[in-house]
């Protein structure tokens, strides 16, 4: 039987540690997956100190790299392990899921629950489990050390969906339970295509990557986003509305994402993250393998640029970074993406009811 108080939270990086901590602050029954035994034994202890939006020491129940134990019972799953390996989680977990169980993709990045979901099949796994997303991650955080996330910010106003439209208020009134401001998205294209990590994180990256090289320390969103990159994310923007057009679906423009998310104000894109505070402590990678690459070209920009393609939209800034981090990094992320080879877009078209 479900417990309705126990909460799994799948990875232990920045965004795992976080919300393991705050699922407990919240009075939660918290657990913990990390992918092996190494990273269990990292951690000190089971005792996590919380900090900034939230102080306080709490106790996470597990720590654990057995799947079944984490999951076992628990009525709410949070997957924050990184986008490009969804499959993988999938896999492991298809075996132990129960009936009723919410599994919520924090955050799907780009058509994530369509490969969630899929690999689910692939597997022979029947239960009925919801599948959902979230367009981004819920806080703005770092781990200053293992078992001290630091939160930032907690996101106002993010937007969750559920594979199956009809399922979406049964997972906005779980995740309301602790995020009062979270709201339902009309679908999970919406959710999709509401994907800021694919601007925010290759391009910059790849207009710093000597910085980035000499291992530098320099803050990303306010000195790696200069005039001249916001001004390519800008126009990059723009080919990720006209997709979202072209599928009829509602989607902020970057800017006003902002707004919305942060109160973010300014007369252009460099502006607004200049006056975005809850990025004023956010460092750049300090390597070249980078999630911000490895996560968010193959599950943001490929599944873009695929319905873009599909759809025949003109894509220059987006192709452009795919082939840029495929030369730089000698990786065909194309190849490795959520492509039209591992995405029904015709299905997803028809999700759109555009035939």
């Amino acid at each position: 039987m479900l417990n309705s108080n126990k909460v799994a939270v799948i990875s232990s990086g920045n965004g795992g540690q976080s919300l393991a901590a705050y699922f407990s602050y919240k009075g939660c029954i918290s657990t913990l997956y990390a992918r092996e035994q190494e990273r269990v034994d990292m951690f000190p202890s089971n005792s996590f100190e919380l900090s900034g939006e939230i102080e306080g020491a709490v106790p996470i129940a597990l720590i654990s790299c057995d799947m079944r134990r984490v999951i076992e019972n628990a009525h709410l799953i949070m997957v924050t392990t990184p986008s490009q390996y969804h499959h993988i989680v999938a896999e492991n977990m298809a075996p132990y899921l129960e009936d009723g169980q919410i599994i919520m993709l924090n955050p799907g990045r780009t058509f994530g629950t369509h490969i969630f979901e899929h690999v689910l099949a692939q597997q022979g796994c029947h239960k009925r489990v919801i599948i959902a997303e979230a367009e981004t991650f819920i806080f703005t955080c770092r781990c200053l050390s293992v078992g001290k996330p630091r939160i930032y910010k907690i996101k106002d106003h993010m937007k969750v969906a559920a594979h199956d439209p009809a399922d979406t208020p049964q997972v906005v009134q779980a995740m309301q339970r602790f995020f009062p401001t979270v709201t339902g998205a009309d679908s999970v294209l919406e959710t999709g295509l509401g994907n800021m990590g694919l601007l925010f994180h290759p391009l910059p990256v790849l207009m710093n990557l000597t910085r980035i090289e000499k291992e530098e320390r320099f803050l990303y969103y306010k000195e790696a986003i200069s005039p001249l990159v916001a001004y390519m994310l800008e126009r990059m923007d723009k080919e990720r509305l006209a997709v979202a057009d072209a599928l009829h679906v509602a989607t902020l423009p970057v800017m006003e994402w902002l707004n919305d998310k942060y109160g973010s104000t300014g007369s252009c894109l460099y502006d607004c993250l200049q006056n975005t505070d809850a990025y004023s402590d956010v460092y750049a990678p300090t390597a070249l393998n980078t999630r911000y690459i490895f996560e968010d070209v193959p599950t943001g920009c490929v599944p873009l640029l695929c319905m873009g393609n599909k759809l025949g939209i003109d894509m220059p800034v987006t192709q452009g970074v795919v082939r840029w981090a495929s030369a730089v990094y000698n990786k065909n992320f194309y190849e490795m993406g959520r492509n039209d080879r591992t995405l029904d877009l015709d299905a997803i078209i028809h999700q759109a009811g555009l035939n």
